[in-house]
């Protein structure tokens, strides 16, 4: 499957870049974007437009330093954001619940922004309708600011008491402030039924700009007079999504207004583009994106479903996040805060959950420890939950500073199928702390069964010594795994489909092959069109035979194959109930032809997991050149290098600023290779 890959344009038009974040107008109980005509507006002034169009270039700066693990994430401590809440048509005898009122906000927020509001636990069921997008977290705390208010505001602000105007007139009725400079805004107003709130797209702290939030829907429960959130907008994410957009975050769903695929999206990669917004609370991998196969990724805070059923960024979006509030950071007024943080650490999950055949035999999660407030005891890393007969062990086994580590599930293929929740535990002499992860195991990468209707099927499957010729169309699905092949890395073999099309009608037939036996058909350069076929019972495919080559990076081991010929449209992998047929096969990997497998003690690569520079080390009796070759997950080469053999070999390999993620280093030496996994933090 091709995936198609946003990044952020800086030559984007400004009229498109400036769209507002905006927000959300309530119409029939549905969120709709009624506030472009504010950017537009605002864009008219030309100082304006100019400082705007120079703080975007200085974004996209410090965007390419986050990516390369330099941003807030990496920091010993949150970025403890100061926070001032206005409440202008507010009465001063509600001062103790709208105070309450504000900090039940900011409490929503903290939690939203550093993944771990409750309801996040329903990704773990959603994710497998997304492969490739991993949930995001930010390093940032918003605390409301209780010393040194600004003076001519609010004359009942009080020193020690919670920055939080009431009945006072917020910038003349206007959305900025200069008076409230240094802090983030949130102004709480009527703005009329239609309307939820907006926010400038990419705000500024130093001209006391706001996120602007309607009386109704503004935090959550029984709220204060004249301040109730109505349903289905009183979870209070109305404002987790609009300060989304003073962070520079757009709309998840193209942006032009027409509702099309291939137009302006949200220029971050990792969320699916989707041509319209979604509504209500559709069920998870229930609306398709733009590309084939991919869904709409409907409960993400920059969609326009209802608050119950958003509940995460992904990690694009945060890194945006983080990298705007490193743009902000100096223009946040000091001493103005009382927040602190006593000794402690965090775990963080940087991927799953996991989607794993048992065959490939492990399993590794990779994970953050950060130390807050000059936490320095050693911390022991322990596992449980983990599926009966298999054994955990943990890289490094302790911590006692901010950084990486690694958990390995082993022994995979003595598991059994299923979804397992794995507690990961840190203790330390005095605090213990805990985080989740999902595993699921899966023996087909998933399931796939056409209907019996129509004789609509595939008749004969030829591939290297796998012959299974007048099959005819048993059921919807036949698993003909127990049916094998041999087959060497880098190697070529012609594969032939013959198929029945039940009279004179098109059909069309594909074949995924699973290479990295992740249990997903969904990587490039696993997907073979096969071709048409018209009016035939039993005849070839219109490119049959197709010349497959193994790739060299393709694991080792058993790997499934599916085959799938359906009626006039092309299949998918994973479709149900089609007017088709499925099939799948096993296909046994070895090592390239004429080579053998280095052993364990004579090839070692490390660290790993690492930053992207490591060690080759090997031992070898040929004197032939050692080539050392790195392909990303997909198959792509990103080194290729030649070394002249030295006794003792020990080569660094740099891969400068390359992405974190799992790569594939491949060693060959004379009639020996092998290829191992690193992970790049």
């Amino acid at each position: 499957m091709l995936i198609r890959i946003i990044t952020i344009n800086v030559e984007h038009s400004i009229l498109l870049m400036m769209i507002v974040a905006c927000c959300a107008v309530v119409s029939a109980q549905e969120r709709t974007c009624g506030m472009e005509a504010y950017m537009l507006e605002k864009m008219e002034d030309p100082l304006f437009a100019v400082e705007y169009k120079a703080n975007q270039l200085k974004f996209r700066k410090e965007l390419k330093k986050v990516v390369q693990n330099k941003g807030i994430a990496q920091r010993l401590n949150p970025v403890v954001i100061p926070v001032a809440v206005h409440f202008p048509e507010g009465s001063e005898t509600n001062r103790a619940c709208l105070e309450a009122f504000a900090q039940n906000q900011l409490d929503i927020l903290n939690r939203d922004f550093t993944q771990t509001n409750a309801d996040f636990s329903q990704w773990a069921s959603a994710s497998s309708f997304y492969p490739g997008v991993v949930p995001g977290f930010t390093n940032i705390y918003f605390c409301l600011a209780t010393l040194n208010h600004p003076t001519n505001t609010d004359a009942q602000l009080v020193q020690g008491g919670p920055a939080v105007t009431i009945g006072w007139d917020f910038g003349n009725g206007n959305d900025e402030d200069a008076r409230w400079a240094g802090y983030m805004n949130f102004l709480v107003k009527n703005i009329g039924a239609s309307n939820l709130g907006y926010s400038p797209l990419g705000g500024s702290i130093t001209a006391g700009q706001a996120v602007v939030v309607n009386t109704n829907a503004f935090a959550s429960g029984a709220g204060c007079p004249d301040y109730t959130p109505q349903p289905t907008y009183n979870l209070g994410r109305t404002t987790t999504h609009e300060l989304g957009h003073f962070y520079n975050l757009k709309h998840t769903f193209n942006s032009d207004g027409n509702g099309v695929c291939g137009a302006v999206g949200d220029g971050i990669t990792d969320t699916p583009e989707v041509a319209n917004s979604s509504y209500g609370c559709p069920s998870a991998g229930s609306r398709n994106g733009c590309i084939s196969g991919q869904k709409a990724l409907t409960m993400n805070y920059m969609d326009y479903v209802d608050d119950a059923c958003m509940y995460m960024y992904t990690k694009g979006q945060t890194n945006v996040v983080e990298a705007y509030i490193n743009m902000l950071e100096t223009q946040f007024k000091p001493n103005v805060t009382q927040c602190t943080f006593g000794p402690d650490f965090r775990l963080t999950a940087n991927s799953g959950p996991l989607t794993v055949c048992p065959s490939g035999g492990s399993a590794s999660f990779n994970f953050s420890f950060a130390t807050v407030e000059g936490f320095s005891e050693n911390t022991v890393f322990s596992a449980s939950g983990q599926p009966l007969g298999t054994t955990v062990s943990f890289n490094p086994v302790s911590r006692n500073t901010t950084g990486p580590f690694t958990m390995t599930v082993n022994n995979l293929e003595s598991a059994s199928l299923g979804d397992y929740t794995i507690t990961v535990t840190g203790t330390s002499t005095s605090i213990t702390n805990t985080k989740n992860v999902s595993l699921l195991l899966r023996d087909l990468p998933c399931s796939s069964v056409a209907n019996t209707e129509y004789a609509t099927g595939t008749m004969g499957v030829s591939f290297n010594t796998i012959n299974n010729l007048n099959s005819g169309k048993p059921a919807g699905y036949s698993d003909y795994s127990a049916q094998s092949t041999n087959v060497n890395r880098n190697s070529s073999y012609p594969l032939t489909v013959k198929v029945n099309t039940d009279g004179d009608y098109l059909t069309r037939t594909l074949v995924w092959i699973d290479w990295n036996q992740n249990c997903s058909f969904n990587d490039e350069g696993e997907e073979y069109i096969l071709g048409t076929a018209q009016n035939v019972t039993n005849g070839n495919t219109s490119v049959s035979p197709f010349s497959i080559t193994v790739p060299l990076t393709a694991a080792l081991g058993s790997t499934k194959m599916r085959v799938s010929t359906k009626f006039t449209n092309l299949p998918t992998s994973c479709e149900n109930g089609a007017d088709a047929e499925v099939e799948d096969y096993t296909i046994l990997v070895q090592p390239q032809f004429g080579f053998d497998e280095f052993g364990d003690d004579n090839f070692l690569i490390y660290p790993n997991p690492n930053k992207g520079q490591f060690t080759v080390s090997l031992k070898s009796s040929s004197s032939e050149i050692i080539i050392v070759t790195v392909y990303d997950i997909r198959g792509r080469k990103i080194y290729d290098n030649i070394f002249e053999y030295t006794s003792g070999f020990n080569q660094i390999v740099n891969l400068n600023t390359i992405q974190s993620g799992m790569y594939l280093v491949n060693v060959s030496n004379g009639k020996k290779q092998t290829t191992k996994k690193i992970i790049v933090d």
